[in-house]
């Protein structure tokens, strides 16, 4: 049993797999809630439709971005670590789509195989997130884009994220370790250094009465990324 004060318990998504897509289910209800906005930002911020891309999910999770993508075109394989997760994406995805058990930090798959790669909601919970994020470059075919969203490391990011939203029970107990948050300057670095350069950053900010009166995370687009923020790198021509 893992204790109630572990932060970044990763257990969660062994523990609670079978409810990514259930609306009955409270532990993913924000991811769900979330993952609408972000997915309309991906869309709508993406170099070119993704009818036809051949995308890989890092961390895909439930499939919460992998399904939605993969139903308007998208060629895909999400990877994951949690099988309860994976088996719950895979129930929900059409048919054709690909999904394996695999760490981000070792990706099983060759090089530049990848219009576009996906690490939602993933950095925040690597303490080797740089490596992930070299993963992902190398994955890019020249001209191919990384999608990241995270949380900055800042002191409302850490009331809002942790104190808020796991006291008022919004996401599990545990979800997030503050100290694995990471500042946009951060990321943008480790992009630069993998052969990325920054196409866009955007900041994220909850939706409060929305949040407090539905009991979920709703977000909003922000011009400050002191709480989360979500980016799109282009990797350069070789």
């Amino acid at each position: 049993m893992v204790a109630p004060h572990t932060r970044n318990d990763l257990t969660i998504y062994d523990r609670h797999g079978d409810g990514w897509w259930r609306a009955d289910d409270g532990a993913f209800r924000s991811l769900r809630a979330v993952n609408t906005f972000r997915l309309d930002w991906l869309l709508r911020h993406l170099p070119r439709p993704v009818l036809g891309m051949r995308v890989v999910d890092l961390g895909c999770g439930g499939g919460l971005l992998a399904v939605p993508l993969a139903e308007r075109g998208a060629r895909l394989i999400g990877l994951d670590l949690s099988r309860p997760s994976l088996r719950a994406a895979h129930a929900r995805a059409p048919t054709g789509v690909d999904f394996a058990c695999a760490d981000v930090l070792r990706v099983p798959l060759a090089d530049a195989v990848a219009d576009l790669v996906l690490l939602a909601d993933v950095v925040e919970h690597v303490p080797q997130w740089p490596r992930a994020v070299a993963q992902a470059a190398r994955l890019l075919r020249p001209g191919g884009v990384l999608y990241v969203n995270t949380i900055n490391r800042t002191r409302r990011a850490r009331y809002l994220a942790v104190h808020l939203a796991e006291g008022l029970g919004l996401v599990p107990r545990g979800t997030h370790d503050p100290a694995l948050f990471v500042r946009p300057r951060e990321l943008c670095a480790i992009a630069d250094m993998a052969g990325l350069r920054c196409h866009r950053i955007e900041g994220e900010a909850p939706r409060l009465f929305t949040t407090l009166r539905r009991r979920a995370i709703h977000l909003r687009p922000s011009r400050s990324l002191a709480v989360a923020y979500a980016a799109l790198f282009v990797k350069n021509p070789a």
